[in-house]
């Protein structure tokens, strides 16, 4: 069973990984598990053990709001961070959109030396952080194991758990980029499903502009696809996925450089 009162400091604390005082802010909406949904429908206690590790580590690395990414993942799952690791799909996006915000090649070798030395650290120039706390299989619910090892009520089914944290998480971030220095947020899902998310968060509205993604009237929050969410290439401005990445990057650095 989950030790309840760390699982909940979790859920009201933890946001994700790296430097809170960096230029770009990354907000997904979960993280996922890392178990197959058929090998977790048949033992969810494998969903418990990758997790309760995971609130073990937080702990001892001290319960903050962010937290190393590279220290957290090398404790936990040191699956990402080899020279022989391949690329972390979801991480790619972010990590291609920093290289082209830095003015550097997404090559290969580029993107894996900073999914291995530089994503989410505390001394780097952004952070990742998620909407939801627990990892989870899918939004859908579908492998919804908290229930089984946990007493809290509200984690009894995964719409239940969204209702509850919703309001929560939403005044958490809000707090968490009031008192940042970053210069831009970038929320990672564009559909409408989530769109109202966004904008209870940013208090804003985005509008389209010719690029794949949306931007609000300030400059600040900006809303684009989720690197796994595998978009029609001609629904695409920029031709495909890849390239979305890299044009919004350059496009926060243009920005940057033209408020010097």
């Amino acid at each position: 069973m989950f030790n309840d009162e760390l699982l909940e400091k979790y859920i009201n604390t933890f946001l994700g990984y790296g430097n809170q005082n960096g230029d770009i802010c990354f907000i997904g909406l979960e993280e996922g598990i890392g178990i197959r949904n058929q090998i977790l429908e048949e033992n969810p206690e494998l969903g418990f053990k990758e997790v309760n590790k995971k609130l073990l580590t937080w702990m001892e690395m001290g319960e903050t709001k962010v937290v190393d990414g590279r220290e957290f993942h090398l404790k936990t799952n040191d699956l990402w961070h080899k020279e022989t690791s391949d690329i972390q799909k979801t991480w790619e996006g972010m990590i291609r959109t920093m290289l082209s915000y830095e003015n550097k090649d997404c090559s290969y070798s580029n993107i894996l030396n900073f999914q291995i030395n530089r994503l989410g650290r505390l001394n780097e120039n952004h952070s990742l952080i998620e909407f939801r706390p627990l990892p989870s299989k899918s939004f859908r619910g579908s492998q919804w194991f908290y229930k089984f090892f946990s007493k809290l009520n509200y984690l009894r089914s995964k719409k239940d758990y969204e209702d509850y944290i919703t309001n929560k998480r939403i005044k958490l971030i809000q707090d968490f980029i009031r008192t940042s220095s970053f210069r831009f947020i970038v929320f990672l899902s564009i559909g409408s499903h989530f769109r109202h998310y966004w904008e209870k968060i940013s208090n804003t509205e985005f509008k389209k502009i010719q690029q794949d993604f949306l931007v609000c009237p300030n400059n600040k929050f900006f809303i684009t696809h989720h690197p796994t969410s595998y978009p029609k290439k001609e629904s695409l401005v920029s031709g495909g996925l890849k390239e979305v990445y890299k044009n919004l990057g350059q496009h926060l650095r243009e920005l940057m450089n033209n408020s010097k």
